[in-house]
């Protein structure tokens, strides 16, 4: 506009000259037809000219600071696109689109063991000997876990997370499941296959326990995952306590169509610091119902590894509607010092006597059937461990959310370090023996149930290179007293639930996950 009002003003000029010179020169106006040209108009024509030029220059200019800032504009949701489609690391990728909900992580476990399970009292002979397969120990090698599968959020605040197991050349489930995290709340509700909520040792991930199998409660008193539905309260801000409830029906690759066995658990934790003590104490409960048309369950415990499926203390199938499961667990974490402990007990109930059994058994008119053992009353069986581990290179155990977690490493192999090298010293104990019935001295049942009880010592070894790679070794000296491999002690001379015997287990494991 400034240039326009120069251009008009330089034009009034220029005229405004030129007419006194027109009225002051009489021949200028007696010569119509002169060709010579207004020196004025040449003026006024230039300065039009000009301010045309300049005029059409600031519209050049608007133009392009138009087209820049769309330009910037372009760039910014380029920015934004990039964002959206460019995944972070987290041990593998990780997409996100927080505005609007979704986000999608692959993960993967591989654990390969090895290692030696021992002849019980070093006697190393051919097939089976007291009911133990002597082809399936001593040295072996094993797929422990061969996982994939991915964790994930969909809009409206939903979660899950899906894993297969693909190893021994077939197809199991680990944690399927579709979670809902209710805004400014402390509830989680999440509906699926995963483990009730039974000990510790359960809730922490094989990814990060001490050793390479869990606790000998864990295998001895069936806690497996299950299809079932749950609702977690967690102190989210300062992690101090956990509260955990389910109902569950039973194991999802068990194919039959008959499920009518139930299980309700409840577990709760608390987890204050005093100074720089982080400290776990914890209680859970379990009430299971076998299903109707199988009512048994079987106790056993192996060897402290699954290299080898032969177990050294069993009960056999026991004829029950059911068992109740009551824990404690006590944990404290010192730096790089941490120690842990667990006990529980199991109450079978509604076991069937011989009689009762048998009446069931001819009954056309209804479809529960008792299998397995008839005992003459309940019997209780009960297991704990205790365990002190401590990090030579300074780390310190993680723990959040009433379980142990991923060890952060203070010097990786890949920045110039060794990693973190941690050391875990173990006793574990199951007593799978019980008399439920005092009027007869008989060891055997319905008087009696010699499951045997196996003691473990336990030492473990474990470097971690990096946050996600795991090397492990193992020892363990088992003793076994009692239960349905005691022909295979020393001495005969001792009473079935006395007889003792000893073996070495070592193994080792590597282990990647993402």
């Amino acid at each position: 506009m400034k240039l326009k009002f120069v251009a008009a003003l330089l034009a009034g000029s220029a005229i405004c000259f030129s007419t006194p010179a027109l009225a002051q020169d009489p021949a200028a106006q007696a010569a119509p037809d002169s060709t010579e040209p207004d020196p004025s108009d040449a003026t006024a024509d230039a300065a039009i000219a000009n301010a045309q030029a300049v005029d059409d220059a600031q519209a050049k200019i608007e133009l392009l600071q138009a087209q820049v800032e769309a330009l910037q504009a372009s760039i910014e949701q380029v920015k934004s696109s990039m964002t959206k489609v460019t995944p972070s690391w987290k041990g593998g990728p990780q997409w996100d689109d927080k505005e609007a909900g979704f986000s999608f992580k692959p993960k993967g476990l591989l654990q390969y063991d090895a290692g030696y399970v021992g002849f019980p009292n070093g006697d190393e002979r051919r097939g089976t000997v007291a009911g133990l397969n002597f082809g399936n120990l001593g040295w072996n090698t094993r797929a422990r876990r061969l996982t994939l599968g991915a964790d994930g959020t969909l809009p409206g605040g939903f979660r899950y997370s899906a894993e297969f197991n693909f190893a021994q050349a077939g197809v199991d489930f680990e944690d399927v499941l579709i979670a809902y995290d209710f805004k400014n709340s402390p509830l989680t509700a999440q509906v699926g296959y995963f483990y009730p909520f039974a000990s510790l040792e359960t809730m922490t991930s094989s990814k990060y326990t001490s050793f390479m199998e869990r606790a000998g409660i864990t295998d001895a008193f069936s806690h497996n995952r299950r299809i079932g539905a749950a609702l977690t309260a967690t102190d989210k801000a300062t992690d101090k306590w956990t509260f955990q409830a389910g109902i569950f029906s039973e194991e999802m690759n068990n194919t039959d169509l008959n499920r009518t066995g139930w299980d309700a658990a409840v577990r709760g934790v608390f987890s204050p610091t005093l100074g720089n003590i982080r400290l776990h104490l914890g209680a859970n409960f379990e009430h299971r119902e076998n299903k109707r048309e199988a009512q048994s369950r079987n106790y056993q415990v192996r060897p402290m590894t699954q290299l080898t499926d032969q177990r050294f203390a069993a009960t056999g199938a026991l004829s029950a509607k059911g068992d109740d499961v009551a824990g404690l667990e006590v944990a404290a974490i010192m730096k790089s010092f941490h120690v842990a402990g667990e006990a529980q007990k199991v109450w079978v109930r509604g076991t069937y006597t011989p009689a009762e059994q048998a009446a069931i058994l001819l009954d056309q008119g209804t479809n529960t059937t008792p299998n397995g053992t008839a005992l003459n009353s309940n019997p209780s069986f009960w297991g704990g461990y205790v365990e002190a581990g401590f990090y030579l290179t300074g780390e310190t155990r993680a723990y959040k959310g009433g379980s142990f977690g991923r060890v952060k490493v203070l010097h990786p192999f890949n920045d110039g370090g060794w990693g973190a090298f941690q050391i875990n010293g173990r006793v574990d104990y199951v007593n799978l023996s019980d008399d439920v019935d005092s009027s007869s001295a008989l060891l055997t049942a319905p008087f009696y149930v010699n499951g045997g009880k196996q003691i473990a010592y336990q030492l473990s070894g474990i470097w971690n290179p990096t946050d996600y790679v795991r090397l492990m070794a193992q020892y363990s000296h088992i003793n076994v007293t009692g239960g349905p491999r005691n022909a295979l002690s020393d001495d005969l001379t001792d009473p079935a639930n006395k007889r003792e015997f000893d073996s070495d287990v070592l193994s080792m494991r590597a282990q990647i996950d993402f």
